[in-house]
């Protein structure tokens, strides 16, 4: 039996998950909102988005999203997001709701009275679909390449360490089901804007590689997005670019703020738990690939990640 759906009610009933959702958060949580309206359930899917959804992601339903949450309802469903603070603005109707009911794949989540949690899973549309799986659900085309997207995306197209035969197995069945396996593949890694490309160019000449801890790192500035007239949600491409120089492990891309902070992506080619580094900063995410924010300087994040490499050596 499925413990998501046997708690599923003809309810007020919110979907959310992280701060500018990416295509695991935004994969689900629309997938969700697919089968809930097949049901004749009532719910809105609302996001604290900043800026605007990524481009790569408008293969997904994005028109059921909703910019007008209420103010309470009795059930709040979180997709992706292991900590209340990640959702942003949408916080406080959540921490209020009669029930929060988390569905992820990060390690130990902070709040949720429900946690239909596997932190071994590769993404949150891996989880989600279990439960589909459980409660007997039809899985239609738009259902399927939502859920493909969240495969995809937390995967890297298949490549990351956490894909296993389950994702394979996931991914043919989905396919079965109607997803459109090389369309979104193609709109969310082959189909960057020009300017995003021209960025790329100068993040890759800004590259340091670290011998000794086999990290490599670079970084954006807050005065490339108007230089190179882009916004920040077209970018979450390059950290793929860094991460492609053979002689590391390990790859870092600080994407500077308006304040001056940080937000940082760590990934990891190996066994080396990048989510443990991540949590250092008050981040997290799983092992392959994890992010965070910080207010320290780039030299002190890079000493604060080589230690933490060379303490997991």
């Amino acid at each position: 039996m499925s413990e998501l759906f046997n708690n599923v009610g003809n309810s007020s009933n919110l979907i959310t998950g992280h701060i500018n959702p990416d295509g695991d958060a935004l994969g689900s949580a629309l997938a969700f909102k697919l089968i809930l309206d097949s049901k004749g359930i009532s719910s809105d899917v609302c996001f604290d988005v900043k800026g605007n959804i990524p481009s790569n992601l408008n293969h997904l339903p994005i028109n059921l999203i909703s910019n007008n949450a209420m103010n309470k309802y009795e059930n709040v469903y979180v997709f992706d997001c292991g900590n209340s603070e990640r959702l942003g603005s949408l916080e406080e109707i959540a921490l209020k709701s009669d029930q929060v009911i988390v569905i992820d794949h990060h390690i130990e989540p902070s709040f949720g009275d429900i946690q239909v949690i596997d932190s071994t899973a590769a993404s949150t549309t891996q989880v989600l679909y279990r439960e589909i799986i459980s409660a007997d659900i039809e899985i239609d085309k738009n259902i399927a390449n939502c859920l493909m997207t969240g495969l995809i995306t937390d995967t890297g197209r298949f490549q990351y360490s956490n894909t296993d035969y389950e994702v394979f197995q996931i991914a043919s069945k989905l396919m079965l089901s109607g997803a459109e396996l090389t369309s979104i593949s193609d709109n969310i890694y082959g189909s960057i804007p020009m300017n995003a490309i021209k960025l790329q160019s100068e993040v890759l000449n800004r590259i340091k590689l670290f011998d000794d801890e086999e990290l490599v790192v670079s970084y954006v500035l807050h005065e490339d997005y108007k230089k190179f007239n882009i916004e920040s949600s077209e970018i979450d491409f390059l950290i793929d670019s860094i991460r492609l120089v053979k002689e590391s492990n390990v790859a870092l891309l600080l994407k500077e703020q308006d304040d001056k902070s940080f937000k940082g992506s760590l990934r990891s080619r190996t066994k080396l738990d990048v989510q443990k580094i991540a949590s250092l900063f008050g981040g997290g995410g799983h092992k392959a690939a994890s992010g965070f924010s910080t207010t320290l300087s780039m030299d002190e994040i890079t000493t604060k990640v080589k230690n933490a490499i060379r303490s997991q050596a």
